[in-house]
Parts: structure tokens; C-alpha cells; sequence
């Protein structure tokens, strides 16, 4: 298969101008993420692939293409969320990967901004502990973000510090030196940013998450960005209808097995 430079992304817009989601409009644009395609000419199908999420959009490959796209699949979106355009990629990729996968649930919140109310995001946003702070995500923070498991996520899209400075915005939780939360544009597209929020675990229910979040949804209204929510977890999915988004649906998505892992765990 053929990756795409972003200054040739062009040729798949077409193709997924039915997704209004953030990272497939991102990698579209040439913004973020990696691209992949069968042939340059009128490609049948593509491959996104953006942090932790890949999407598949076109027709389904046969014969030689599609072991081409599996192989490929394993390389790189095996531990992923792997989501598909309609229900005929659902059907190849159960179809292709027999006992190799797992269905895993997501939630998605509607993208309307005029639920969201200035006056209780303010509070929101005010209300923490003693002895935090809430700060703008830095060159500083970047690099404390990166340096651990669980924040690694808020920048890993970006690929210095500087990328995040120009491209991305977010807003962490402090206390004193440590980072304790986060919430920050986990991707980038035009007028839209995909959050992303966590709080590491000795932090928790603090009211952290909510705060910087809070936080981070009116710096997105004052610039007239849309800051989408798409949950993984129905208590995340509670967080963002809190903030004031509305649910909209359970979808799913899928992802490959460590296959290694698994024979392991048959083994022991």
C-alpha cells in the first residue's frame, strides 16, 4: 500500500466527506495522522490512522489488496481502535479477522454549541482544590505530559513541543510541579479540536478532569472553535454531559488482540 504525504491527501477527501469527525477530517486535511491507499489513481479505499484510532473508508479490498490491508492492519492498528465506515467493513473485518478481535463500545456526543452555558463552565473551571492551579499546556508541561503512560495522550499527536505551541491548546491541572489532569486538543482540524481529558490516579475525584475541561471548552468558544467529545466510557460519557454535551450514540469499534499476549496467557 501507497502512504500519503500530507500535500497529496487530497485525493481522499472525496471519499470520507461523509465523516464529520475531527481526526478524519484532520488527517484529510493534511493536519495530523498517517494515510494510506491501494494505488494514487482513484483509489478504492483508504486507511486513516490517528493516535490511537484507525478508519476505514471506500469499498472493501478482495484477493490480493485485501491481504495487502490486513497485513498492514497488523503493522500498525492492531492495539488501535479500529472503526468502520459502514456495515460492510464491519462485515470484512469479522470476516478477515475470525477470533482475532474484540467489539469495544464508544459514545458520541452531539456537536452543538449551544448547549453549553458560559456561567456554569466558569464555575466549573474555578471550583478546585487547595493547592492546584490550572495552567495553559506549555513547552514545560508538554514535556511532563510525555514523560508518563497516562498523559502521554494529551500531546503524543504533536510532534515537538513547538507543533503543540502553534497547533494544539489545552489546559492541565497543577500541583506545584506535578501534573495531576489535563484536558487538551487531542486532534486538530479546521474549527474543531477532539478532546481529550484523564487525571492520574492518585488525583482523582477531585473535580480536576471537570475543571480543566471546563476550562478548556471557553477558551474553544472564545476563539470560535467546536470542541467535540467522543467518550470512552459511559462515566466520561457523564463527564461531557455535565459540561452540557447531549448524548447521541452508542457505536463500535474494534480492535485486534495481542496475539503474543494471548498466547501467553493460553500458555501459562
Amino acid at each position: 500500500m501507497i502512504e500519503l504525504g500530507r500535500e497529496k491527501r487530497q485525493i481522499i477527501r472525496e471519499m470520507c466527506s461523509g465523516a464529520d469527525g475531527v481526526l478524519v477530517r484532520s488527517a484529510a486535511e493534511g493536519s495530523m495522522g498517517r494515510v494510506w491507499v491501494p494505488e494514487l489513481e482513484n483509489p478504492a479505499y483508504c486507511v486513516i490512522h490517528l493516535g490511537d484510532f484507525c478508519f476505514l473508508f471506500g469499498i472493501c479490498p478482495k484477493g490480493e489488496q485485501a491481504m495487502e490491508l490486513k497485513s498492514l492492519l497488523y503493522r500498525h492498528c492492531s492495539h488501535d481502535f479500529i472503526t468502520p465506515s459502514d456495515e460492510r467493513w464491519a462485515e470484512w473485518l469479522e470476516d478477515t479477522f475470525p477470533g482475532e478481535y474484540r467489539i469495544v463500545s464508544r459514545y458520541a456526543m452531539k456537536q452543538d454549541k449551544n448547549n453549553f452555558s458560559e456561567e456554569t463552565l466558569l464555575k466549573y473551571s474555578k471550583n478546585l482544590p487547595e493547592g492546584f492551579r490550572i495552567k495553559p499546556i506549555d513547552k514545560r508541561i508538554y514535556e511532563l505530559a510525555m514523560k508518563e503512560e497516562w498523559s502521554h495522550d494529551f500531546c503524543t499527536n504533536y510532534e515537538t513541543a513547538e507543533d503543540y505551541e502553534r497547533d494544539g491548546l489545552g489546559f492541565a491541572a497543577m500541583k506545584g510541579r506535578h501534573l495531576a489532569a489535563a484536558c487538551s486538543a487531542y486532534g486538530i482540524s479546521r474549527g474543531m479540536i477532539e478532546i481529550k481529558v484523564g487525571t492520574r490516579k492518585d488525583y482523582q475525584r477531585k473535580g480536576l478532569a471537570l475543571a480543566c475541561s471546563a476550562r478548556l471548552i471557553l477558551a474553544c468558544l472564545e476563539q470560535g472553535i467546536y470542541p467535540s467529545w467522543d467518550a470512552d466510557s459511559l462515566q466520561a460519557a457523564s463527564l461531557a454531559e455535565k459540561l452540557g454535551y447531549i448524548f447521541d450514540r452508542e457505536y463500535q469499534v474494534y480492535q485486534l488482540f495481542d496475539l503474543d499476549l494471548e498466547q501467553q496467557l493460553l500458555r501459562a
